[in-house]
C-alpha cells in the first residue's frame, strides 16, 4: 500500500512539472489595498482521465486496506474476550474531480492572510478541463502568489499532494496608499549559477550522437507541448508610471510563458532539456529571448497609480 501512494505522489509530481497544464493568474488591486485574485487552471483531459484512474485505484486501495484493518480489531477483540462492537462503516473517499471547491477553499489561506474564497466554475474545453477560481483579499501586502504551478494540481484521496514538494517560487507586495498610490512588487530573485553549469547561450549547440540526449530531449518535448504559465497584476485605476516591461493600459504581465514557442527553437529547447531548470526562475532564464515571450526581469516592479 504504501509504495502504491509513494508511486502516486511521483505521478502527480510528474503531472506538475508537465506541458499537460495551463494555469493563468490575474491579481487585481484596488486604491485601498484590496482586491481579487482570478486563478484559471486547465489540464489536458487525456491526463485528466489518467490521474481521475489512478485517484480512483488509490481509494479502492485504501478503502480495502481500511476494512482489513477494521475485521482485523474485531477478530483480535474476539480472541480476547472483549464485548463484540459492530464493524465500524468506513466512509468511501470522495470521487477525484478536478474542479474541487472543498480543496480550494481549504487553499484559500495558502496565498495570504484573510485571503477568502469567493466563487469557482468548471471549465470544460475540447482538449482541456479545469477551472476558474476567484478569491478576494483585503491587504495586498499579506499576499503571496507562489509562481511555481504544481501546487495547482489536485491532489489524491489522504496524501498532502504536491505542495510540500514542489519549490516555492513567492511574488510579495509593498503597497502605499496615497494620491497617487504606489504598488511595489518583489519578484522571486534569481540565484547565480556555478561558472561550471553555465549553459552557452552565444552559439548553437554542437551536433551529437548521443542517444541518451536525444531521448531526453525527446521526452522533455512531449512533457512541455502546451503548456503555459502567466502571472499579471492589474490596478483599478490609471498608471502614471512604471518600471515594468509589459504594460497593457492598467494591467502589467509579469511572466508569459509559452513552451510551445520554446520547443520550435530546436538548439535552445536541447539546452533547455540537457539543462533541466529545477526552478522557474532558472527555466525563465532559457525563455526570456524567445519571440512571443513575456518574461519580466527586473526583481522589482513599481506601479504608480490613481
Amino acid at each position: 500500500m504504501k509504495k502504491l501512494l509513494v508511486l502516486g505522489l511521483i505521478v502527480i509530481l510528474l503531472l506538475a512539472l508537465t506541458g499537460c497544464i495551463q494555469v493563468d493568474t490575474l491579481i487585481k488591486v484596488k486604491p485601498d489595498g484590496s482586491g481579487v485574485i482570478e486563478e484559471t487552471f486547465l489540464m489536458n483531459k487525456a491526463f485528466v482521465q489518467q490521474m481521475k484512474a489512478m485517484m480512483e485505484e488509490m481509494a479502492k486501495q485504501m478503502q480495502q486496506q481500511m476494512e482489513q484493518q477494521a475485521d482485523q480489531q474485531v477478530t483480535e477483540g474476539k480472541k480476547q474476550g472483549e464485548p463484540q462492537q459492530e464493524k465500524e462503516v468506513q466512509e468511501k473517499p470522495e470521487p477525484f474531480d478536478i474542479f474541487n471547491e472543498k480543496e480550494l477553499k481549504e487553499k484559500a489561506g495558502e496565498l495570504g492572510e484573510g485571503v477568502t474564497y469567493l466563487s469557482g466554475s468548471k471549465i470544460v474545453t475540447d482538449d482541456y478541463e479545469g477551472y476558474k477560481a476567484i478569491y478576494a483579499f483585503k491587504d495586498i501586502e499579506k499576499i503571496r502568489i507562489n509562481q511555481n504551478p504544481g501546487e495547482k494540481v489536485p491532489s489524491g484521496p489522504q496524501q498532502g499532494g504536491p505542495d510540500s514538494k514542489t519549490k516555492k517560487e513567492y511574488i510579495t507586495f509593498i503597497y502605499t496608499k496615497g494620491k497617487p498610490a504606489e504598488l511595489l512588487i518583489k519578484l522571486p530573485a534569481q540565484k547565480p549559477k556555478e561558472k561550471s553549469e553555465d549553459v552557452p547561450e552565444d552559439k548553437p549547440s554542437e551536433p551529437t550522437d548521443d542517444p541518451q540526449a536525444e531521448a531526453m530531449t525527446a521526452q522533455m518535448k512531449q512533457l512541455f507541448e502546451g503548456m503555459k504559465i502567466a502571472v499579471a497584476v492589474e490596478v483599478k485605476g490609471t498608471i502614471v508610471k512604471t518600471n515594468a516591461t509589459y504594460r497593457d493600459g492598467s494591467k502589467v504581465t509579469l511572466m508569459e510563458l509559452d513552451f510551445g514557442k520554446l520547443i520550435k527553437m530546436a538548439d535552445k529547447f536541447k539546452k533547455f532539456s540537457l539543462a533541466q531548470p529545477k526552478t522557474l526562475e532558472e527555466t525563465k532564464q532559457f525563455m526570456k529571448d524567445i519571440p512571443g515571450i513575456k518574461v519580466e526581469l527586473n526583481e522589482e516592479i513599481k506601479i504608480m497609480f490613481q
